[in-house]
C-alpha cells in the first residue's frame, strides 16, 4: 500500500508538470492578430493611426515595419500591453500604434502582418488630393512648403520655408524639420507669426526657415515638415473646466530636388557659393615695421551659403627672412536674412629677421560661383614692406641739459637792443655781468634744491642713481636685475625692450636684433632660449617658456662679455665689415 501511494505521487507530479509545460507552450503563441486604422480615405497631407493588436504571450516586443516604407512615411512607434482576465481565464493584448504619412496619391496597400504563426489581413488606404474629401473641417489646419531653387551644386545651400496654417486654436503643437537623405539641415532666425486670409477664412501663421545643404549629388525628394497637436474639440463635449482635444497631424508636400557634382573642369577646394570675401587686419601699420618686433596679422575669410566645415585653410605668404607663428583659427556659423555664412579666423604672429623692402605675397581663395557658374577668387593684394632697424635708446635726456647749459653763453654773446641804447658813461660793463652771474645763482640755487629733493626721494625708494659716465657698469646691473625680474614674471613683451637696452649697453653697440647678436657673440644657448621664450608666445604649439634656464644662459653670457671687456679696452665691432 506503501509502495502504491508513492507510485501515485509521481504520476501526479509528472503529469502536471506535462500539463504546466504544455500550457506555457499554448500561451507562448499568439491567439489573434488584427490590423486597423484610424480613418479612410484620408487627405495627402493628413496621418493615419495604423493600429497591430496581438491576443497573447509574444516572444518579442518588436514588430517588422519595413514593407510599409515605400508608401509611407512613419514617424514613432508606441507600445502597450494590457490584461483582461473574465471567469479565470486571462488574456493579455499587446499593441503597437504608428502614425504614416501617405506619399501618394490614389489606392494604398496596408500589407499582411505575420506573428508566432498568426497574420493578419491586407486591406487598401484611399488618399485624396487635399479639398477632395471630408469638407472644410479638413482645412482648419494644413501645411505648406517651398524652395527657393529646385536645382542646385553640390553643397549649396537651399533656403526652405514651410508655413502652419491654423484656423482654431490649439492646446499643444509641435513642428518637425524637413529631411533629406545626405544632408546638413538648421533653422535660421526666429519663427515669424502673422495673420493671413486664404479663401475667405483667416489663418493664423506661424511661418519658419531651413537651410538644407546637400552632401551628395543625385535626385532626391525632401520630405515635408510635421506638425502634431491636439485642438479644442466642440465645446459640447467639454465636461465642466476640461475641454476635450482630438489629435491634429498633417505635413507639407514632398520637394523633389536636383543636386548637381562638382563641374569637372574644377580642382580647387570646392566652395560653392554666392559671395566669398578675405579681410585683413594689422595690429600696427604694415607698411613700416621694425626689426625683432612681432606684429599680428588677422586673415578673416567669410562665405555665404556654407557652414564652417566647409571653410579651407588660410595663410600668408611670406618672404623666408620672416619667421611666423600661427594661432589657431577660430570658425562660427551665423544667419543673416535667412542665409548662413561660414567665417573663419586666422592669426598670424611675424617677426621680420632683417632689414631691408620684402614683398608679402597675395592670399587666395579660390571658389565657384553658383550665380555665373565660374570660378572666381578671393584675394588680398600683396604688400610692399619696409622693416627698420629698432630706434636706438640714447641718452637723449642728457643732451638737452648740455644744450640749456650753452645757450647763456651763446645768449650772452648777442648784444641786446636795450644794450645798443645805453648812453655812453664811465660804468663798467660788470654792472650788467653781475645780474647775469646772479640770475645764474639764483637758478643754482634753485636747481640744487630741486636736485636735493630728488636725491631724497630716491633713496627713499632705494633707487639711488649717479649721473656719472663712471657709473656704466651701475647702469647695466640694474638693467640686468630688471630684466631678470621680466622673465621671472615671463612677460615677453618686457623682456624683449628691456633685453635689447641691456645688450646696448652690454655690448656698447646698437643692436638691430636681438637673434642676429645673440648669433654674432656665438651664444647659442641664448638662441635656442630666446627662440623657445618667442615660441612660447607667438607659436601655435604654445611651447613651454623654461625662464630659469634663459637666466642662467644670459648669466653666462653677460660673464663673458665682461671677461672679454676687461681683458681688452678696445671697442670691438659687433657686426664687423666683410
Amino acid at each position: 500500500m506503501k509502495h502504491n501511494s508513492i507510485w501515485y505521487f509521481c504520476l501526479v507530479t509528472v503529469f502536471s508538470s506535462v500539463a504546466l509545460f504544455a500550457s506555457d507552450t499554448a500561451m507562448a503563441k499568439i491567439t489573434d492578430l488584427r490590423v486597423s486604422v484610424d480613418k479612410n480615405p484620408i487627405m495627402i497631407d493628413e496621418a493615419l493611426q495604423l493600429i497591430i493588436s496581438a491576443e497573447g504571450e509574444i516572444t518579442s516586443r518588436q514588430i517588422d515595419l519595413s514593407a510599409l516604407e515605400n508608401d509611407f512615411r512613419m514617424s514613432n512607434t508606441s507600445i502597450s500591453q494590457s490584461t483582461r482576465s473574465i471567469n479565470f481565464n486571462t488574456t493579455k493584448t499587446t499593441t503597437w500604434v504608428t502614425q504614416l504619412f501617405p506619399k501618394a496619391i490614389g489606392t494604398l496597400t496596408i500589407p499582411a502582418f505575420e506573428m508566432d504563426g498568426q497574420k493578419s489581413k491586407a486591406f487598401d488606404i484611399v488618399v485624396t488630393p487635399i479639398g477632395n474629401g471630408q469638407g472644410e473641417t479638413a482645412r482648419d489646419f494644413y501645411v505648406t512648403a517651398n524652395v527657393d531653387m529646385a536645382t542646385v551644386y553640390l553643397q549649396q545651400q537651399i533656403k526652405y520655408t514651410t508655413k502652419l496654417l491654423m484656423a482654431k486654436d490649439i492646446q499643444r503643437g509641435s513642428l518637425q524639420a524637413p529631411e533629406l537623405e545626405n544632408a546638413i539641415i538648421k533653422q535660421v532666425g526666429e519663427d515669424k507669426e502673422y495673420e493671413d486670409f486664404q479663401n475667405g477664412v483667416r489663418y493664423r501663421v506661424i511661418e519658419r526657415t531651413y537651410a538644407i545643404i546637400p552632401q551628395a549629388s543625385g535626385s532626391f525628394s525632401i520630405s515635408g515638415t510635421v506638425f502634431n497637436g491636439e485642438a479644442v474639440a466642440d465645446s459640447r463635449q467639454s465636461f465642466g473646466f476640461i475641454s476635450r482635444t482630438k489629435p491634429i497631424n498633417r505635413v507639407s508636400p514632398t520637394i523633389d530636388l536636383i543636386v548637381l557634382p562638382i563641374p569637372d573642369n574644377y580642382q580647387d577646394h570646392w566652395l560653392p557659393s554666392e559671395f566669398v570675401q578675405l579681410n585683413e587686419e594689422w595690429q600696427q601699420d604694415p607698411e613700416r615695421i621694425v626689426l625683432g618686433q612681432p606684429i599680428t596679422r588677422t586673415i578673416t575669410l567669410t562665405a555665404a551659403g556654407l557652414v564652417e566645415e566647409q571653410l579651407p585653410e588660410i595663410a600668408g605668404m611670406y618672404p623666408p627672412d620672416f619667421k611666423t607663428y600661427p594661432d589657431q583659427a577660430s570658425t562660427a556659423t551665423v544667419d543673416r536674412d535667412s542665409v548662413l555664412f561660414a567665417q573663419k579666423v586666422q592669426s598670424e604672429a611675424i617677426i621680420p629677421n632683417r632689414v631691408g623692402t620684402f614683398v608679402l605675397g597675395e592670399v587666395v581663395v579660390p571658389w565657384f560661383n553658383v550665380v555665373t557658374k565660374q570660378t572666381e577668387y578671393a584675394k588680398l593684394p600683396a604688400r610692399s614692406i619696409e622693416v627698420l632697424p629698432p630706434s636706438k635708446e640714447t641718452i637723449s635726456n642728457i643732451e638737452p641739459i648740455s644744450a640749456l647749459n650753452q645757450k647763456p653763453a651763446t645768449t650772452s654773446i648777442e648784444p641786446s637792443p636795450a644794450a645798443n641804447q645805453l648812453p655812453t658813461s664811465n660804468t663798467p660793463d660788470a654792472f650788467s655781468i653781475d645780474w647775469l652771474h646772479v640770475s645764474l645763482f639764483v637758478l643754482w640755487l634753485v636747481s640744487l634744491g630741486i636736485f636735493g629733493f630728488m636725491i631724497i626721494t630716491h633713496k627713499r625708494n632705494g633707487d639711488v642713481q649717479q649721473a656719472n659716465a663712471s657709473d656704466r657698469i651701475t647702469s647695466e646691473a640694474e638693467l640686468w636685475k630688471v630684466l631678470q625680474k621680466a622673465i621671472d614674471l615671463h612677460n615677453v613683451k618686457e623682456t624683449n625692450q628691456i633685453l635689447a637696452k641691456w645688450l646696448e649697453v652690454l655690448t656698447q653697440q646698437p643692436i638691430q636684433s636681438i637673434n642676429q647678436c645673440f648669433i654674432v657673440m656665438n651664444a647659442n644657448e641664448c638662441v635656442a632660449q630666446y627662440n623657445n621664450m618667442m615660441e612660447s608666445a607667438y607659436g601655435s604649439a604654445q611651447a613651454e617658456w623654461r625662464n630659469l634656464e634663459f637666466i642662467a644662459a644670459l648669466t653666462a653670457f653677460r660673464k663673458d662679455i665682461i671677461q672679454q671687456q676687461q681683458q681688452n679696452q678696445d671697442k670691438f665691432s659687433l657686426y664687423p665689415k666683410t
